[in-house]
């Protein structure tokens, strides 16, 4: 509780957050368009 995290999902330095953010399995299908939950091999 009170973790601070920026917009890659690091935690900030002296949070009590011990690892930052897990970036989900995904793959983009356009330029515009992103798949979470599947990556490039489709597994899920």
């Amino acid at each position: 509780m009170g973790s601070t995290f920026d917009l890659a999902g690091r935690v900030y330095k002296n949070k009590p957050a011990p690892d930052n953010l897990q970036v989900p399995r995904h793959m983009y299908l356009s330029d515009t368009r992103i798949a979470i939950g599947k990556d490039e091999k489709g597994e899920a």
